[in-house]
């Protein structure tokens, strides 16, 4: 009997904790009224920063793209900015489509430490919703 007890409260306390992390988890991974999906990856190699991004609307967007990179080098304990793209440079985003996805590359200086800043968004009548990343990287 205490063992049928036992198990029943068990099974309770598991069900409770279930219901209670359905929400969070269900509100971070929530998609917006613009994005469906985004993904962003920042590399070094070969003397290059590489920041690859994928942005895909809800449903076809006005604008949809890369809005901004923000490239700093590590100078002693400061970032200074060395480069920056935004959403009106070639390649960073496009009108009228439901998905932008592209590479874009910066020379970089071997063995410099670089702080990228990214961020994607898509657009439509309903507004503007973005998604950033800060990525630390070594050319």
């Amino acid at each position: 009997m205490l063992k049928k007890f036992r198990w029943f409260i068990s099974l309770c306390l598991m069900v409770c904790l279930i219901i209670a992390a359905v929400p969070a988890v269900a509100a971070e991974m929530r998609a917006s009224e613009q994005i469906g999906y985004s993904s962003i990856n920042v590399t070094a190699f070969n003397g290059s920063i590489k920041t690859d991004f994928s942005i895909t609307g809800t449903s076809v967007m006005d604008k949809i793209g890369c809005g901004s990179i923000f490239i700093y080098e590590k100078s002693g304990s400061r970032w200074i900015l060395c480069a920056d793209f935004s959403e009106n440079d070639t390649g960073m985003s496009r009108t009228n489509f439901a998905r932008h996805a592209n590479v874009i590359t910066w020379a970089c200086e071997s063995g410099v430490e670089y702080r990228v800043d990214v961020t994607v968004f898509a657009e439509n009548s309903a507004g503007r919703d973005t998604r950033s990343k800060t990525v630390y990287v070594t050319g």
